[in-house]
C-alpha cells in the first residue's frame, strides 16, 4: 500500500517547510522545529535540534556528577 498522507503537514507550509536554519545557516533545508534561542522563537533544522538536545544531555550529566551525593558526606564525617 502506498503512503498517500506522508508529508501532508509540510505541504501546507510556505515553500514546503524549507528555508534557512537560524543556527547553522544552511539554505533550502527543512526547518520544521521551533526552538527558543536567545529569547527568540526560531525555526531550526533537525541536525541543529539534535545537537542542542545532545548538548543539554551532556550538561545535565556533568551537573549530576559535579553535585556531591548527600549520603556520602555524613559517612565520611563519621569515619
Amino acid at each position: 500500500m502506498s503512503k498517500s498522507h506522508r508529508g501532508t503537514g509540510i505541504r501546507k507550509e510556505p515553500n514546503h517547510g524549507r528555508g534557512v536554519c537560524a543556527i547553522c545557516g544552511t539554505a533550502q533545508i527543512k526547518t520544521l522545529y521551533e526552538q527558543e534561542v536567545d529569547g527568540n522563537k526560531v525555526k531550526i533544522c533537525k541536525f541543529c535540534k539534535a545537537n542542542l538536545k545532545n548538548k543539554a544531555r551532556v550538561a545535565a550529566k556533568a551537573a549530576k556528577k559535579a553535585a556531591p551525593a548527600p549520603e556520602a558526606a555524613p559517612a565520611e564525617a563519621q569515619a
